[in-house]
């Protein structure tokens, strides 16, 4: 055993940083909350004062903790005034076309529901098991969004731009495609004729509101309800489906339904954060496979050969298996194709 007066074997810095990621977490919500970013945006080169004055808060304690936020890299300072750098104008500015507010609210959302955890590790039981009202809210849709738009949604097309089966299709849903990032990509592609966007009825809500943003609205066809329960349309060529399947319960009957609905050479595309073989990587996955469990005891991660076993077992051959795991998202994507009888 070292002497108190000696220094450790090993450096604590590992622990320092998530002692302090958590700090920097909320003062980044904080920011966004305020409208920092955006503030800043409309009018550059503020001093302390007068952001506080805009925000509503104390001088002193702003000129602080805008000081942090230079420290992080999102706001610069000189002469006692204050700006945004390139990073906070991209992904922090509302109205921007990569804006990230709302994926920040619902990330920093998520370790606000850490604060659970005590409860949940000790009886097993969820926040669904507690809480009648938590439900998939519209900063949770809207954060999906900016994640995808920022991460997954450009990889993705570019992953599959020579796959035929992507490249030819011309009627496609997306099944449980939320805020209809996906769908209005899809529209826009030369092949497409028809794209089909299908969820609950309180999210299509959304969807409406969001795809009207872009002037698609005239393009994408909403249809609300339960895939579990509902028919969810047929004579497709491609189904969509991103980060749905994360319960096993209903899937394998939805993944039926979904071979049927395609036409024979049609394809099943899934997107989803996998967890390794051990279930202790990548750390985001194994953060979100806990965090998942928290909101519903039934959903989890799973490995991407589970996820294929899965398509096999619904009747889907030719399976594909795409990495596009980046240190942000790790995604992979696995495809099954429905032949053609003649085949």
């Amino acid at each position: 055993m070292s002497s108190i007066n000696e220094p450790p074997e090993i450096s604590p810095e590992p622990i320092d940083e998530m002692i302090n990621g958590y700090k920097v977490s909320h003062i980044l919500n904080t920011a966004v909350e305020k409208g920092v970013f955006t503030r800043l945006s409309e009018s550059r080169n503020k001093s302390a004062e007068e952001v506080a004055k805009e925000i509503g808060t104390d001088p002193r304690s702003t000129e602080k903790f805008l000081n942090v936020l230079v420290t992080l890299g999102l706001l610069a300072r000189s002469n006692g005034s204050y700006d945004n750098t390139m990073e906070a104008e991209t992904f922090l500015v509302e109205g921007r076309p990569h804006y990230m507010g709302n994926y920040v609210r619902m990330t920093v959302g998520s370790n606000m529901l850490l604060s659970f955890l005590d409860m949940v590790l000790e009886s097993g039981a969820s926040l669904q098991d507690h809480m009648d009202d938590y439900t998939f809210d519209e900063v949770n849709i809207l954060g999906c969004a900016e994640g995808a738009l920022c991460h997954e949604l450009p990889i993705i097309f570019e992953t599959l731009k020579d796959i035929p089966e992507f490249t030819g299709a011309k009627r496609i849903l997306d099944l449980g495609g939320a805020h209809g990032a996906y769908s209005m990509a899809f529209a826009r592609k030369d092949s497409v004729s028809e794209v089909t966007l299908f969820d609950r009825p309180h999210v299509i809500e959304f969807a409406k509101k969001f795809i009207a943003r872009y002037g698609m609205e005239d393009q994408i066809q909403l249809v609300a309800g339960d895939a579990t329960v509902d028919d969810i349309g047929n004579g497709y060529d491609l189904v969509f489906v991103s980060h749905v399947f994360y319960r096993k319960e209903g899937m394998e009957s939805v993944l039926r339904k979904i071979y049927d609905s395609l036409d024979d050479g049609g394809a099943l595309i899934l997107n989803h954060w996998v967890v390794d073989e051990s279930r202790t990587g990548p750390r985001i996955s194994v953060l979100f496979d806990l965090y998942i469990s928290m909101v519903n005891r039934d959903q989890q991660c799973y490995t991407v050969n589970e996820y294929a076993g899965l398509l096999r077992e619904a009747g889907f051959s030719n399976i594909r298996i795409f990495d596009i795991q980046t240190p942000s998202s790790p995604s992979m994507i696995v495809m099954g194709k429905k032949e053609a009888l003649n085949s």
